[in-house]
């Protein structure tokens, strides 16, 4: 009984603490810019001449900052090298490598489906390891790195600039909230899965469309906020609140019981045309909802098969695109 209560405080005080975050805000989508314009402009056109790329998962290589990075490139079997093709980067987690995260969340197999390049970066050290924190003003940073990565897709394949996507886990959660931190890289939606992260320079980046998912059972990165192997992360409730916050979502939340064991709180209408997705799993550990093993990086606890996450994710990518959310 204390635990159901338990429970049931957390979801509350995850109502409660986005709508006093976001009380004071106005929801409203401005007009295009020049640059949205632009990039609507741009992502309409095929590829002429076409930039080929062979169907199919291969290794790559990257020189950033005078070092070499890797990362796993993945093209869905309908690409033709004409036609503008969405972007998905997904970060494993601490400890983790590309194939296995990919293999986890079963994101190729949707890339695939959906005609979506699938791009899974691998990060450096003996234990791999993401850092969220240092600048993109320095050259070898993760930032940094992102960023010179998505560059060289768009030269070298036919990408729509609207539709780049970040998601992540744990370790890979954190970097990819962090690249919405920055800015400097325009992804159209964020998604993470057991990292959650704001810094006070988040305040200075565009409106950011999220979705996240945390299990309440999470030993790895305890809900209520932790001092990780990865440094200190925030409350999930605290850091979901500031990002709705941070796009001016409206203060009232739409709230649905999805299953037994996950609520499902979401911001629409938000500023830009931004969307704050969360879902919280009651009996969810440090786990990829949905996801199958091996796990991506250091997991932990209970995996839910009540909802799938990375469904979820694409449903949500989907549904935003710079210039036309």
């Amino acid at each position: 009984m204390l635990r159901a209560i338990s429970v049931v405080r957390r979801w509350l005080a995850l109502v409660a603490i986005l709508a006093l975050s976001t009380a004071a805000t106005v929801a409203c989508g401005p007009a295009d810019t020049p640059e949205t314009k632009e990039t609507k402009s741009a992502s309409s056109r095929g590829c002429t001449p076409a930039h080929s790329l062979s169907p199919g998962s291969s290794q790559q290589t990257l020189v950033v900052g005078g070092q070499s990075r890797s990362y796993l490139l993945r093209v869905p079997p309908g690409y033709d090298g004409s036609v503008r093709t969405p972007v998905v980067v997904l970060f494993h987690g601490l400890g983790g490598a590309p194939e296995s995260v990919v293999n986890t969340t079963s994101m190729g197999e949707l890339a695939d489906d959906n005609t979506a390049i699938l791009v899974a970066p691998l990060a450096r050290g003996k234990v791999s390891e993401w850092d969220f924190r240092s600048p993109i003003s320095e050259p070898t940073s993760d930032l940094a790195f992102v960023r010179d990565l998505v560059e060289e897709l768009e030269s070298g394949a036919c990408v729509d600039s609207s539709r780049l996507y970040a998601a992540g886990f744990s370790n890979g959660s954190a970097l990819a909230f962090a690249l919405a931190c920055d800015g400097t890289t325009t992804f159209a939606a964020y998604a993470g899965v057991s990292g959650p992260y704001w810094a006070d320079s988040c305040t200075k980046s565009p409106p950011a469309s999220v979705i996240y998912f945390h299990g309440l059972q999470d030993k790895v990165v305890d809900y209520d906020g932790a001092d990780t192997v990865i440094g200190l992360l925030p409350p999930v409730n605290e850091a979901m609140a500031s990002w709705a916050a941070h796009d001016a979502c409206p203060a009232a939340s739409a709230t649905t019981t999805v299953s037994q064991h996950v609520r499902h709180f979401t911001w629409e209408a938000c500023r830009g045309g931004s969307g704050v997705d969360v879902y919280v799993v009651d009996n969810g550990g440090h786990r990829w909802p949905g996801g199958e093993r091996p796990s991506p990086g250091r997991a932990s606890g209970v995996t839910t098969h009540e909802i799938n996450a990375s469904a979820l994710i694409w449903g949500f990518f989907d549904r935003h695109a710079l210039g036309g959310q």
